[in-house]
């Protein structure tokens, strides 16, 4: 948190447009913006080991609310049956505890490229399937 306190005139406008522009893909997608936010802090608060775990703990903090908006932007568009999430919604909570559990005992570098591969995954299968 002192991180972010720390930066002054244009390290806070970047930190506005990083938010702004989060909450809009995460709206209009329903997901993405905690990428934005990652790629955002990044060159923000640094690669350091410790930097990269505090970026992570932070897009996962806000996304949180920003997916609460859209799940009821959603929800009251009609666009959630609750048949379709109920299967998942349990191992995903037991996957974010796990993940959560994991986290400070896992290399902040393999974290990464692991971070990378699913971004790169992701952006074929939107492109090729």
């Amino acid at each position: 948190m002192k991180k972010f306190f720390a930066l002054k005139g244009n390290g806070t406008a970047k930190l506005v447009a990083v938010g702004l522009a989060a909450g809009l893909v995460n709206g209009l997608l329903g997901a993405g913006g905690g990428i934005l936010i990652v790629f955002g802090l990044t060159p923000l608060l640094g690669r350091d080991a410790e930097s990269r775990r505090d970026i992570f703990a932070n897009a996962l903090c806000v996304m949180l609310p920003v997916s609460v908006v859209s799940l009821i932007n959603y929800t009251a568009a009609g666009h959630l049956p609750q048949a379709d999430f109920a299967p998942i919604l349990i191992p995903c909570v037991v996957g974010g505890l796990a993940g959560a559990l994991l986290l400070d005992r896992v290399n902040t570098t393999a974290l990464q490229r692991l971070f990378a591969l699913i971004v790169i995954w992701s952006g074929a299968t939107m492109i090729f399937f």
